[in-house]
């Protein structure tokens, strides 16, 4: 059965997703050239400490209220009202719990100067809280295209605000604080323009808690796991520059998972789907193919990333960050292992087993941490994300184990075998042509084009696969 309209909002959220790649693409880049490796390294810390406190209030109660107007409509008002009161008690408890512990935590980080730069983005998750609440207001009522403009200028209002504070004069204060400006107007505008409606009997707050709290605390896992690598390397790596050059491998490297999110929100119905429906070859099907795709596309950009990063990085951030090459290496690697553990988890948790999915990341948390702590002081940055993909890889291997053991499906082993060649062939074709110093783009070009004719080659041409697999898992194949 086609629901256009559910096609048609998915075009619109994918569009709003790569207006963020490309605004927070140019927002990096050009505070990493404009502020230097060491201040850059601040709003870096900043921004992903913000983010870590940004996070409670981004997946529990918005998609509480997004899942429970969408199921009952007639009451939105009163569930979004609801949902409202309970955002802004636990916004205002976790924006003024940073402020006061903005101190100790620059202190802890062995920089005093943070403090002031965590105090102007503290109020960050009040006003984030407010704007997120209201988008998964909308699209509980499907109203995709209002919650994808808004996405959109939020995005954009963090890229012009972060930049033109910081070009006017209050360099990574202002790059800060036009974080702060940009969630005010985005909160307002679309406060504002919201139309209000009946409320009738007020909505339980109890329903609401208890959809949010496993899923505020999976998503704080989840980001402490991924963003907590650079706070260990602004404590525990001297140099002065380490943060700002981390800050601009994590920046280049976040590219893997967030290329994948997608692919993670259309898996999830279409996997849902398969395992209730008891429509176990379908089911194979999809785990197959969805880590075929994984590997035929992540391989080749590991390999070619892990040979120029050197070379990126500089192209991109310039001569100051070329000693972040080794550690985009190592990110390239470890987020990569992200991007297929975060598939993993989607497939498990769409079959119903979503606290195996909280328990495997939370299970991590420590390990991540032994790992910085012991790889850090002797690789430096490089160990910080040599951590990372120790971390990711023990991930895709437990949340692999899983699939094979309760699914009896994974990629076949002679597919990963033959992709895994050519990738290897990718890197030698790569290596010759730095030793005749071919340009970094064509020879790039050149590699991918080999990749291909070596797959073919090996009797798998799995681009094919892999479009069928996305036409299968479209919205209007889904119903």
């Amino acid at each position: 059965m086609n629901h256009p309209k559910v096609r048609i909002g998915t075009a619109y959220l994918l569009g709003a997703q790569g207006i963020f790649f490309i605004s927070a693409y140019l927002l990096h880049i050009f505070l990493g050239r404009f502020l230097g490796p060491i201040e850059y390294g601040l709003f870096g810390v900043t921004l992903y400490a913000a983010s870590m406190i940004r996070t409670c209030v981004a997946s529990g109660f918005p998609m509480a209220v997004s899942r429970y107007v969408s199921a009952e409509p007639d009451r939105a008002e009163a569930i979004y009202r609801r949902g409202l009161q309970l955002q802004l008690g636990l916004a205002f408890s976790v924006s003024l719990t940073f402020y006061i512990l903005s101190p100790w935590l620059a202190k802890l980080l062995g920089d005093v100067s943070l403090t002031n730069l965590f105090r102007i983005a503290s109020p960050i998750p009040i006003f984030f809280g407010l704007f997120f609440i209201t988008v998964l207001y909308y699209n509980g009522l499907r109203r995709y295209y209002i919650q994808s403009v808004w996405l959109a200028v939020s995005y954009v209002l963090r890229a012009v605000f972060g930049i033109g504070l910081a070009v006017i004069g209050f360099r990574v204060g202002g790059a800060v604080a036009g974080l702060v400006v940009a969630a005010v107007v985005a909160a307002s505008g679309i406060l504002l323009i919201r139309k209000k409606g009946t409320v009738g009997e007020s909505y339980s707050a109890g329903k609401l808690i208890s959809f949010s709290a496993p899923l505020i605390l999976a998503s704080i896992a989840q980001a402490f796991l991924t963003d907590l690598d650079l706070m260990f390397v602004k404590g525990l790596v001297t140099e002065d520059t380490a943060a700002g050059h981390y800050t601009a491998a994590k920046a280049l490297a976040y590219a893997a998972p967030f290329t994948f999110f997608a692919l993670s929100s259309a898996l999830y119905p279409a996997v849902s789907r398969a395992y209730s429906s008891g429509n176990e070859a379908g089911l194979k099907d999809y785990i197959h193919k969805a880590n075929l795709m994984l590997a035929a596309l992540i391989l080749p950009a590991v390999v070619l990333v892990w040979s120029n990063s050197g070379d990126l990085i500089q192209m991109l951030y310039g001569e100051e960050y070329a000693d972040a090459g080794p550690a985009l290496s190592w990110l390239a690697i470890g987020f990569s292992f992200l991007a297929v553990f975060i598939i993993h988890k989607t497939i498990i948790t769409a079959c119903g087993f979503p606290k195996i999915s909280s328990v495997m990341t939370v299970g991590l948390l420590p390990l991540s941490v032994i790992a910085q702590f012991t790889m850090i002081p002797y690789f430096g940055l490089k160990g910080a994300a040599m951590a990372a993909a120790v971390t990711f890889l023990t991930g895709v291997i437990s949340s692999s184990l899983v699939l094979i053991l309760k699914f009896r499906a994974m990629i076949q082993p002679v597919v990963l075998l033959r992709i895994l060649i050519a990738a290897v062939v990718v890197y030698f074709a790569d290596s010759i042509g730095s030793h005749f110093g071919v340009p970094m783009i064509p020879k790039v070009i050149c590699a991918l084009l080999l990749y291909l004719a070596v797959l073919r080659l090996l009797g798998g041409w799995y681009l094919r696969d892999i479009k069928e697999f996305l036409t299968l898992m479209s919205p209007g194949r889904q119903g």
